[in-house]
């Protein structure tokens, strides 16, 4: 008899010992990392397995003879687009797979070695696509989303909260491109009975082991190993060398079997295990074990006694997943007997090969609907060349700058589904829209003309993005760019774009630099057991582009990456700068081939790694002469007063030697709003006045030329 260990010490064991190969499977992990955040999980599997010890037991003679389990499924495939966004072909083949493997009739059985073929058991289970959505509509039992939380997927970067149904109704299935639970090589992981939230309960599953068709390269037996996970099942080697999966007729194993299958039978390792069949060798055919998928074949009987507890439990106490498969629960999912299926409309969906361009730039749209076979549709381009389509995938440009939205009409033999996505495609101009013959600003002091001039990508459509904030103690005023780090998810990215700069009239070699200042958390989960204060992972890129974003390329010298990011320590609750000394400078030299462009972009990143980052702020951006422009300042010792102004300002300066001088006030865009002075001016004082009455409030620059050289002083107009 295999003695019942408690799942707290298999877990503490399970970690202790590495294994030669990557680990395809991570629900141990997970399992792992989520009692370290709350240890009220491992009591919740430790009472599971008192249960299951009794169920053995006491288990009703006939128990279920006759009866089916029917498991309402949802496959929510999390894609952009690429071929992550599986077929529905595929996802039925899966279905067939996993149903097939539960129930004994995969083909694969007949070559189950004799002796293990005989404690072989058949659950007799039906998963199958869910008709009614948990608002009651109709549904395939596919969802599909647009969404990055596809990459890098784990139950920490938010990929569960992109969608999920109601984990006591439906068997939730998210299908990604890739995995990120801690370990590389996962191609699928569960989530335990009894082993976490609602919202996060169900399987995740690497699009490339999605079935046996179309792209996959397995056999389809990931989602039944992981499913074997999801009723409480665990590795036949117990997580540990020489461990146990406490059940009895899953014979000891040394380790995880690895490019063993059925021809290798009976296999037996160099160095047994107490307990080992030294005649039978390991059962590498079972269904959780790492062998490879066409070499898994059964589940044996004690599995099917685990399962059976995990949806039915004991005369006094119902299973886990019990009101999955209740008669009221299969009406309400559209998946009893009697349900009788109907056609449903799509889901009208839509993806674009760019989302910012600019005029004249094709851009490839792609009809994404779902939930039904689409039959025709109609596009909408207001502004677009051709503003109208009836294609699967037209091509649209665009004549003016501005923002865009576009609507989809899918039909089908049911009815018609719509989606319109307001603020979708940006198109900037191809001329560029400030032409600097000065030191260029940056301060982010005027929130409309952040607006109007600027371009913010913000994947996942939240509050966590750069955003203009004021009245903070900043380097240059009040304003500042900010991202609202605190809270955003692992693996998230922010983007904020430049307008274009015509950058070929100012004397090279150039510097651009900027201000930041940032901060980690001190979070502490829900319980005691502290996070590494750290924004592992976090970093803020910046990237020039001189083909309007068609292609970016990386300015390295100005990234910032892990503890670079928190000059500002540690902080409990949302970080707001607030003293001068927690502001940090970053410059280099501007790249030859932005320095030299009339029309270039920049684009600054934030990426979110650990997700314990703070709140990240930008400012004082700055595009400037290396030589001269510190210099001029100070030779000229230039003061604006009164600034900011809503009337008369006083201009004065010192020049040291006749010469030159020109001054010019600039709005951020570069364009002359008033000329204030153009001549000679002999050696000393020099005081001139700008009237700003008749200007609109805003952000303005009084561009300074002495005998050759430009600086610029900015003056806030109010």
């Amino acid at each position: 008899m295999k003695k019942l260990v408690t799942t707290a010490l298999i877990i503490t064991a399970a970690f202790s010992t590495s294994f030669a190969q990557q680990d395809k499977c991570g629900a141990d992990i997970l399992l792992k990392q989520k009692i370290a955040k709350n240890p009220q999980i491992a009591a919740q599997f430790e009472e599971f397995e008192r249960g299951l010890a009794d169920w053995k037991v006491n288990k009703p003679i006939g128990f279920r003879e006759g009866e089916k389990y029917i498991i309402p499924t949802v496959f929510h495939v999390i894609h952009e687009g690429g071929s992550e966004n599986v077929s529905k072909a595929q996802i039925l083949d899966q279905l067939r797979i996993l149903n097939e493997g539960f129930r004994g009739e995969n083909d694969s059985r007949a070559s189950t070695p004799s002796p293990f073929l005989a404690v072989a058991g058949d659950l007799d289970i039906e998963f199958r696509l869910a008709q009614l959505d948990p608002l009651g509509n109709c549904t395939e039992g596919i969802t599909r989303t647009f969404s990055n939380k596809t990459n890098q997927a784990s139950d920490g970067n938010g990929v569960k909260d992109v969608i999920d149904w109601n984990c006591y109704q439906y068997f939730n299935v998210w299908i990604v491109k890739s995995i990120n639970v801690g370990q590389s090589g996962v191609i699928g992981y569960a989530q335990f009975p009894a082993g976490g939230l609602c919202g996060t309960d169900g399987v995740v599953l690497d699009y490339k082991w999605v079935g046996s068709i179309g792209g996959a390269v397995g056999a389809g037996n990931t989602l039944v190993h992981e499913a074997g996970h999801w009723l409480g099942l665990r590795h036949i080697w117990g997580d540990e060398i020489c461990g146990t999966d406490a059940i009895d007729d899953t014979p000891n194993a040394r380790r995880a079997n690895y490019g063993v299958c059925i021809n290798d039978f009976p296999y037996i390792p160099d160095t047994l295990c107490a307990g080992t069949d030294s005649i039978n060798g390991e059962m590498m055919v079972n269904y959780m074990d790492y062998s490879s998928d066409q070499c898994q074949t059964m589940f044996t009987l004690g599995q099917c006694d685990v399962m059976d507890y995990t949806f039915s439990g004991t005369t006094g106490t119902n299973g886990i997943r019990s009101y999955m498969w209740s008669e009221a629960n299969l009406w309400a999912t559209g998946t009893h007997d009697d349900y009788t299926d109907v056609a449903c409309s799509p889901i009208a969906d839509f993806t674009a090969n760019k989302r910012f361009a600019c005029t004249g730039v094709t851009i490839n749209f792609d009809d994404i609907s779902y939930n039904a076979t689409v039959t025709g549709r109609t596009w909408s381009f207001p502004g677009g060349t051709p503003d109208a389509s009836n294609a699967a995938s037209p091509n649209v440009s665009y004549a003016a700058p501005g923002v865009y939205e576009v609507t989809l009409t899918a039909n089908s033999s049911a009815g018609a589904g719509s989606v319109t996505k307001t603020g979708y495609i940006h198109i900037a101009a191809d001329a560029p829209s400030v032409t600097a013959n000065y030191t260029y600003f940056e301060d982010f002091e005027s929130q409309s003309d952040f607006d109007n001039n600027w371009v913010v990508i913000n994947p996942d459509n939240t509050q966590n993005k750069w955003e203009v904030a004021g009245n903070l103690i900043t380097p240059s005023g009040g304003g500042v760019l900010r991202v609202r780090n605190i809270g955003n998810t692992t693996f998230e990215y922010e983007e904020a774009i430049s307008p274009s700069y015509n950058l070929s009239n100012l004397q090279a070699p150039l510097i651009i630099k900027y201000q930041y200042s940032g901060a980690s958390t001190t979070f502490l989960g829900d319980h005691t057991i502290p996070f590494e204060f750290t924004v592992d992972g976090d970093a803020f890129k910046v990237y020039y582009s001189t083909n309007c974003g068609t292609s970016w390329t990386q300015i390295p010298q100005l990234a910032l990456s892990g503890d670079n990011l928190i000059n500002a320590g540690l902080y409990s609750d949302s970080y707001v700068p607030n003293a001068q000394s927690i502001w940090n400078e970053k410059q280099t030299n501007v790249p030859a081939g932005a320095a030299n462009s009339d029309n270039v972009k920049f684009k600054f990143v934030y990426e979110v790694g650990s997700g314990l980052g703070n709140n990240f702020y930008l400012d004082a951006i700055r595009i400037e002469n290396t030589t001269g422009v510190e210099e001029l300042n100070s030779m000229l010792g230039i003061q604006l007063y009164p600034n900011p102004s809503n009337g008369l300002t006083r201009i004065s300066m010192n020049t040291p030697e006749s010469g030159k001088l020109s001054l010019n006030l600039v709005d951020v865009l570069g364009r002359t709003v008033a000329s204030v002075y153009n001549g000679t001016v002999s050696a000393g004082e020099q005081v001139y006045s700008v009237d700003v009455n008749n200007i609109d409030a805003g952000i303005y620059f009084l561009q300074i030329n002495y005998n050759d050289k430009t600086t610029a002083v900015k003056l806030i107009v109010q």
